[in-house]
């Protein structure tokens, strides 16, 4: 017997020492396909799989979307389910977990199998229904049907909670029987009665609504910790209204509606996404508007510790007509900047810097734009001259320290800013009093780049880590981490 058996029969036979219940929790922790095949192990572990706590049936797992007898394969799936929980041995669950597209002509059978979790006491359910093909949510409301709804069991559960419900079916104001439900996650659906559902909840904590349609919300308000709309389509020219005193998570994806902030201040974490929006190229009028909406709505949310913004906002706060006396300092320690680092959002990462006096960590997720692009000018503001004359150690954060980039490439729109930065940070500006603040610089080199462009990247690095003094310079890759 070689080596390795021989450790692999010591770890088998360590493991079968020990009892049932902590073999149980063990194959818990495993992904549900692997806890299956540890039935092949030996004959005192064929059963025991049945007793897991955490089931997960995808139909991407067991169902290739390309072959031709796609129906009977999904009509062996769903008996292949039926079958492994009628011969469940476990008393209670951790996590039931279904992900079956567009269950046409199995919604029996759905509602059977979320019937059986919840008669096991489970904790958390994940029920996704959603067609493979959905990207938008045009794709799903354009032929949407309800096909499967939540049983009047889930609604009266005292163990759940954890709902995550994608295309199916539900009643919000029947949810105030729910005397456990923490989290609730609804997507892929026409959206109605969302304020009586939050307003019905009270033990709630957290709340999501992504690709949502339909959706006519005016006022949320509860005692909510956590907060998501992602990519909902409202009706047209709605006003939001938020009162989420005790929210700490904060995130938000789509359109630009009239915001109004009137009670939160606990903020750890504020995510901003307006990608839904088209870009634009000169200043108008609806520019102005939203430039002057989005900062207002900015202003609300400045005790927000983390902030993520987009492209769109970094080109929209500085169109209304006074950008600077509109935007309040905040108190955000780390700033993540989602940009093209085009000449459009240049003043809008400047205008965020100068009202971030506490700044410690600077992100930049740096997302692909079309080369001809970088050397745009827009507005007299040119892509070279820019950083040099508004960057510098009078204005930058005396309180940064970290500046991370990601899907770092090398490209001049890159370097340019960085070498600013550095420069700034470590003490070259004239007039300077104090030693150097910025400690180090980290570059998350883009994965898909091809040998060559990794080359170049490594190339940028060194060239930024020449002029850095005391400033350390991470280049992380998938190959390798090196400091250079």
């Amino acid at each position: 017997m070689t080596s390795k058996r021989m450790a692999s029969s010591i770890e088998l036979d360590a493991l079968s020492n020990l009892p049932d219940v902590l073999l149980i929790l063990i194959i818990s922790c495993l992904s549900f396909k692997e806890c299956l095949r540890t039935s092949l192990l030996s004959k005192r572990w064929r059963y025991l799989c049945r007793e897991t706590r955490n089931i997960s049936f995808e139909e991407s797992e067991y169902v290739d979307r390309s072959v031709s007898d796609k129906r009977s394969k999904r009509i062996s799936f769903v008996n292949y389910m039926c079958q492994w929980v009628s011969r469940y041995q476990g008393y209670c669950m951790e996590t039931f977990e279904i992900k079956f597209s567009v269950p046409w002509g199995f919604a029996a059978e759905m509602e059977s199998l979320i019937e059986f979790a919840v008669a096991r006491k489970v904790k958390n359910l994940v029920l996704d229904f959603t067609d493979f093909y959905w990207s938008v949510t045009t794709d799903a409301s354009r032929y949407y049907k309800v096909y499967v709804h939540l049983p009047a069991s889930v609604y009266n559960s005292r163990t759940l909670e954890s709902l995550k419900i994608y295309s199916c079916g539900f009643d919000p104001s029947k949810f105030t029987n729910s005397g456990s439900l923490r989290k609730l996650s609804i997507g892929w659906i026409e959206l109605t009665g969302a304020e009586s559902l939050i307003l019905t909840s009270p033990t709630l904590k957290s709340l999501s609504f992504s690709y949502c349609w339909g959706v006519v919300i005016n006022n949320i308000a509860g005692d909510i910790k956590e907060f998501e709309f992602e990519n909902c389509e409202f009706s047209l020219y709605m006003a939001c209204s938020f009162d989420l005193p005790n929210v700490e998570i904060f995130k938000y994806s789509g359109q630009v509606l009239a915001f109004d902030v009137k009670k939160m201040n606990k903020f750890k974490e504020v995510y901003l996404d307006f990608e839904a929006e088209d870009d634009y190229e000169e200043p108008n009028e609806r520019t102005k508007l939203e430039g002057t909406m989005l900062s207002g709505f900015l202003n609300s949310l400045r005790g927000a510790r983390t902030l993520s913004v987009c492209p769109f906002l970094l080109q929209a706060i500085q169109e209304c007509d006074d950008p600077s006396s509109l935007l309040r300092p905040m108190e955000t320690q780390h700033l993540v900047l989602r940009t093209r680092l085009h000449v459009m959002e240049f003043k809008g990462i400047r205008l965020l810097l100068d009202n971030c006096p506490n700044l410690e960590t600077l992100t930049f997720e740096c997302i692909r734009r079309s080369l001809f692009s970088y050397a745009k000018s827009y507005c007299g503001v040119g892509p070279r001259s820019y950083w040099k004359k508004n960057l510098t150690y009078k204005n930058l954060p005396k309180t940064l320290k970290v500046v991370v980039v990601r899907n770092f490439s090398g490209c001049f729109g890159e370097l340019n800013v960085l070498k600013v930065l550095i420069q700034s940070g470590r003490g070259r500006c004239p007039g300077r009093a104090h030693g150097p603040v910025l400690e180090r610089v980290e570059l998350y080199v883009r994965t898909d780049m091809a040998e060559c462009q990794k080359m170049e990247a490594h190339g940028g690095a060194e060239m930024l880590q020449s002029i850095s003094g005391d400033v350390q310079v991470l280049v992380h890759d998938p190959k390798s981490v090196a400091e250079l």
